[in-house]
């Protein structure tokens, strides 16, 4: 396994077997989307996809949480359509990727966390991992595609369910309505 990645400690990258692991890292705030992870990321994925031994890509967040959603200051902060593109930047980046993409979320995956999840080819849910929409509930549209990554993968009732009423769902749930391919237990998240 190779370590890799001069990002600021905002996320890790680990190579084995030609599958990189990014791992959100910023557990302190549950790796919530900022500007300064979607920076990471973006750096992330040029350094991965430059790279002959990487065929594959799984994200997931460091304990206890895969992703808690966006830094609020930084979304209040744009004032710009270019700013407010630095909220969606990472996401954007992992939905871009000529690379098979899965999440493996451990824990929450609350609003542009559950995006950052969407974005990806497959999403693997961990027994503890909790989907949640959360836009509506603090008076935000669901921004970044959410209803149309949502859509793509679950059912119209689903999404509008999930966006309209912000139901929390577990990673067996999501499993059942299409919203992960299978639940795991956690310490399997990564061994699959």
């Amino acid at each position: 396994m190779s370590q890799t990645g001069n990002n600021d400690g905002m996320i890790t990258l680990d190579v084995a077997d030609r599958v990189a692991t990014i791992t959100l890292n910023d557990p302190g705030r549950r790796n919530i989307v900022s500007a300064a992870l979607n920076a990471a990321v973006a750096e992330g994925m040029d350094e991965l996809e430059s790279r002959d031994d990487v065929g594959a890509i799984v994200v997931t967040g460091a304990a206890p949480a895969f992703c808690a959603g966006a830094d609020l200051d930084d979304l209040a902060a744009c004032d710009t359509e270019e700013k407010l593109r630095t909220i969606y930047s990472g996401f954007l980046r992992l939905a871009d990727s000529p690379l098979p993409t899965i999440a493996a979320v451990n824990g929450a995956a609350v609003g542009a966390g559950l995006n950052l999840a969407l974005a990806c080819d497959v999403i693997l849910a961990g027994e503890s991992a909790k989907f949640d929409t959360r836009f509506l509930q603090i008076g935000l549209h669901p921004g970044g595609g959410n209803t149309w990554r949502l859509r793509r993968i679950t059912d119209l009732q689903t999404t509008m369910a999930l966006v309209l009423f912000g139901e929390v769902v577990d990673g067996a749930r999501a499993a059942e309505i299409g919203l992960a391919w299978k639940c795991v237990p956690d310490a399997e998240l990564l061994h699959i």
